[in-house]
């Protein structure tokens, strides 16, 4: 019997334009009221995560920054915290002031970066002292260099291999990975500590609620999701993955596009 499902966020539960549709608020609807738990494990910062679990009324247990977080939004407690250590950090700053990147931190509920990109994120901006300072005072779980140079990410991929030990990039602009897709406007990394993934957050989570990981559904279209695959039988890529990623994975659902997260959870 399944009793819980854990659902990655961006090009999974949302469509290509963000949204959730009408067809996978129903279905997860569906599931709260038959007891079953929908549970968000997202690249994204929490505070984003808990936005998008308020939005569909999931779960109150938030996976964010690729597993580097699992939180009790109900008992406001943290499950799980592992944060980038602090020297790297710092060194990852100092790379991105030195070479043009904007870089943005998570830690807790808020999200600061070094130069906003978007109008939005304006209020976030922060100083370099002010980012220094934040580093020495906060746990930060996962920081977010990008660009709108292609190769200057490639660049920055291969600084983070080659360099750091400790950290590592747990997601990816999908171009970064194959150059023959479409261009995007911006690209961007997920970098965190070496020792995380959404695979251990999900097993964790797993343990703070009593449950058993064939009692699970995990739902996932990138590469950070691959771990999720592995610790459970019901594992599901999405339509709109690569096809390594798919290969990954027990089943295939249809796209993001095409309500693939509404069919798994109807089956239910």
């Amino acid at each position: 019997m399944i009793k819980a499902v854990f659902i990655d966020i961006d090009e999974t539960l949302t469509n290509s334009k963000r949204e959730v549709t009408e067809k996978t608020l129903d279905q997860i609807k569906r599931c709260i009221e038959k007891g079953i738990l929908i549970i968000l494990t997202s690249g994204r910062a929490r505070k984003d995560a808990i936005n998008y679990q308020k939005q569909i009324g999931a779960s109150p247990y938030i996976i964010s920054s690729n597993g580097a977080s699992c939180y009790d939004e109900l008992e406001e407690k943290e499950i799980f915290i592992e944060p980038i250590k602090k020297q790297v950090a710092n060194q990852l700053l100092e790379y991105a002031e030195e070479n043009g990147y904007t870089i943005k931190f998570n830690y807790k509920d808020e999200i600061v970066i070094n130069k906003a990109v978007f109008l939005d994120e304006k209020d976030k901006e922060k100083t370099l002292e002010e980012l220094k300072n934040i580093i020495e005072t906060e746990n930060i779980v996962q920081c977010v260099v990008s660009s709108s140079d292609i190769e200057k990410m490639m660049e920055l991929k291969s600084y983070v291999t080659k360099d750091f030990h400790d950290v590592k990039i747990v997601n990816e602009s999908k171009r970064l990975k194959n150059l023959e897709l479409k261009p995007s406007k911006n690209y961007y990394c997920d970098i965190a500590s070496a020792t995380i993934s959404k695979g251990k957050a999900v097993h964790m989570i797993c343990q703070y609620l009593n449950l058993d990981e064939k009692e699970i559904i995990t739902i996932g279209d990138g590469e950070n999701d691959i771990s999720m695959f592995n610790i459970t039988p019901n594992s599901v890529a999405m339509g709109n993955a690569l096809e390594y990623i798919k290969r990954q994975a027990k089943y295939i659902t249809s796209s993001n596009d095409e309500d693939g997260v509404a069919k798994v959870l109807e089956k239910l």
